[in-house]
């Protein structure tokens, strides 16, 4: 098979997924590769050539290894290939795009595998830059949102949200120091201890099988991010729900999960392989304990004046008109929230607990009341403005 027909089969495969959403799951991507490598019934084989890496292909791994290919599997193999080309087509057309494929393509080559494994390599680091560009960009808006919001507000008002803010950011500091470095004995000790074993007995083998969910001896990227569900939640602990960035959230679980593999996954093929996770173990780094840097714990992103003036002129009006809108009701949820916590504190007495935890804070106390002062002027003068209009209609 000439190669122009094989990249032709990606360019299909990749306009459905650019036309869809432009940044594809790993999971989408990788679907049609697990369905090849499950064709094959014997397992080393199908691990060597998951693990197989772009300088193993250049070598000839690719072709030793199917070179004995019984024609059963290269049977299934085609049928896969068509199964998955008739499914794009679909969509294509669905999509009104040109679901033309030459008839050649429709059999499965040992070079559509050579090909499949250097652009899952290629296309999983491209996702990952992407999806770090989408989050920054993410970030922004969020920051940026927020100081619309904030400029918004009456002048007494915004200083409570200042309050509050600066509350967050010391509360989720100390939530930070509370985290674990990501992989290392600790960590892996506690989601050993969630589990009911004791912590001395921690083993290393025994404990990758069991969160090796599909025995296949790798953990990938939905495996890896299982085991820092418990540190994350620790940052979460004290919200409620609907409080916290979910995204933020996943962020820091794919943060922990590439930090890991950047440590241990030694042939840098995007999985860690059971023998590189036991050589981990047995390294001085795996008993590291520097402190983790949580993504929203105040000290991943700070964005300064300049920075944010030259993303706010880089938006379209279109993106900008939305972000008025959301900071318009961002402004009017925060308002509702200050309103609750006066309200409680010019009360005889503060029943939600979660406000009377706040007003323990200085900052947040004096904000508050100077805010109460001005509501009850501006209430007054209300009062002496309708009183006076009353007089003049009489």
């Amino acid at each position: 098979m000439a190669r122009f027909q094989i990249v032709l089969l990606f360019v299909v495969l990749f306009q459905i997924y650019e036309a869809s959403n432009p940044l594809p799951t790993k999971q989408e991507y990788e679907r049609y590769l697990d369905q090849i490598l499950m064709s094959f019934k014997d397992e080393e084989t199908r691990t060597i050539l998951k693990n197989a890496t772009p300088e193993d292909i250049e070598k000839g791994l690719i072709e030793k290894t199917l070179r004995r290919l019984h024609p059963d599997i290269r049977s299934k193999l085609d049928e896969i290939k068509r199964n998955i080309i008739n499914e794009y087509r679909h969509k294509l057309r669905k999509a009104k795009m040109d679901d033309n494929v030459p008839d050649e393509l429709y059999k499965f080559q040992d070079a559509d595998l050579k090909h499949l494994i250097k652009e899952r390599h290629n296309r999983l680091s491209a996702m990952d830059e992407q999806r770090k560009k989408q989050f920054l960009k993410y970030e922004m808006e969020k920051e940026l949102k927020h100081r619309m919001a904030l400029r918004a507000m009456n002048e007494y008002d915004r200083k409570v949200q200042v309050a509050l803010d600066d509350e967050e950011k010391k509360r989720m500091a100390e939530k930070e120091k509370s985290l674990n470095h990501p992989g290392n004995k600790q960590q892996l000790e506690e989601v050993w201890e969630r589990e009911g074993f004791d912590k001395e007995s921690f083993d290393p083998k025994t404990f990758f099988k069991m969160h090796d969910n599909d025995g296949d001896n790798f953990l990938d990227d939905w495996e890896l991010m299982a085991l820092f569900t418990g540190e994350v939640d620790k940052l979460f602990e004290e919200f409620e729900e609907g409080e916290y960035d979910e995204e933020e959230k996943q962020e820091e679980l794919e943060m922990m999960a590439e930090h890991v593999k950047d440590h241990v996954d030694a042939n840098k093929d995007g999985l860690i392989h059971i023998n590189e996770f036991i050589e981990y173990t047995k390294r001085d780094d795996f008993v590291d304990t520097d402190p983790w840097k949580a993504v929203f714990a105040g000290t991943g992103y700070d964005f300064d004046d300049s920075a944010l003036d030259d993303f706010e002129s880089s938006l379209s009006e279109e993106e900008m008109e939305v972000l008025k809108k959301e900071a318009e009701e961002e402004k009017l949820k925060r308002e509702k929230k200050i309103e609750e916590m006066e309200d409680s504190a010019d009360g005889a007495g503060i029943e939600d607990d979660r406000i009377k935890k706040l007003m323990m804070n200085e900052q947040i106390k004096k904000a508050i009341e100077e805010a109460n002062k001005f509501r009850k002027l501006e209430q007054a003068k209300k009062l002496v403005q309708e009183s006076e209009a009353n007089k003049d209609t009489a």
